[in-house]
């Protein structure tokens, strides 16, 4: 079985039913959900960093609904085109663990090795409790706590792009799977919010570790309703830099139609890492 490292010292952490140790005996106590807080304080960028816990919570629950289900289904089906055996896989950026969950249904007997990382405390509870076999940790993606190499599979769904440690943790020819907002994402939801609605297009960062093997847009309508429209709006940033007039309008919609629109880039790692 694959481990996490020590924050601290680097070196494998050897788990057990309460606490994970290093060999230099740094000590790290496993939360009552599963999880391990990993974070370095140098990583910190707030007090409570990443999302709070009404944005997570809003998030969980509108995911719950499968709006972004045809989004897992992708993911899953590039894996499986390229992976018929068992892989050990990395979600950096897990969130409330809601693609970890469907990945780990699509590949349902494959008997792999499934990781989320975290900055968010908050939404790391949800998705320890919500992937039980997974190994689930409070961590950042810029300095994940894994040996090089570790990984047949990373998955970025909108997550940041730290690039370098992706291709760090990933075995040479592993797969990194990243997914972010398309052009039209949730456009119906922008123009209704402001009056000038910028593209919502962006760009991956070039990295020479990896060559792309296949890009695609994924595009499809959803209609919200009623506390599924609140919870959209609570779990995206629109909610605190939107006119409040304009927030309070969209929420009292009895129903919203939207539009549903992601980048899926899967890219194969071609070198070796280098330090």
């Amino acid at each position: 079985m694959k481990s996490f490292l020590c924050p601290v010292c680097k070196n494998p952490l050897c788990e057990s039913e309460k606490s994970a140790v290093c060999k230099n005996g740094h000590v790290f106590d496993r939360a009552k959900e599963g999880y391990f807080y990993l974070l370095n304080p140098q990583d910190k960028n707030s007090k409570d960093p990443g999302d709070n816990k009404e944005m997570v919570s809003a998030r969980r629950d509108f995911l719950d609904g499968d709006f972004y289900l045809p989004l897992a289904n992708e993911i899953a089906k590039e894996i499986n085109e390229r992976f018929s055996e068992r892989i050990t896989l990395l979600d950096a950026g897990v969130g409330t663990g809601y693609y970890l969950n469907a990945l780990a249904r699509a590949r349902d007997n494959m008997d792999d090795e499934y990781f989320g990382v975290d900055v968010s405390k908050h939404a790391v509870k949800i998705a320890a409790n919500r992937n039980k076999g997974a190994h689930i940790a409070v961590a950042s993606v810029f300095d994940l706590p894994f040996e090089d190499g570790t990984f047949d599979v990373v998955t970025c769904v909108f997550s940041p792009y730290a690039m370098q440690e992706y291709s760090r943790v990933l075995k040479d020819g592993g797969l990194l799977i990243v997914a972010y907002p398309f052009s039209d994402h949730l456009i119906e939801l922008r123009r209704a919010l402001y009056e000038n609605v910028r593209d919502n297009a962006t760009a991956l960062p070039v990295c020479d570790d990896f060559v792309t093997v296949s890009e695609k847009e994924l595009k499809y309508g959803i209609v919200a309703r009623g506390k599924q429209t609140d919870n959209l709006l609570t779990m995206t940033p629109y909610v605190y830099r939107a006119p409040k007039d304009a927030v309070e309008k969209v929420r009292n919609e009895s129903e919203l139609s939207l539009t549903c629109d992601f980048h899926l880039t899967a890219l194969k790692k071609s070198r070796a890492y280098l330090r």
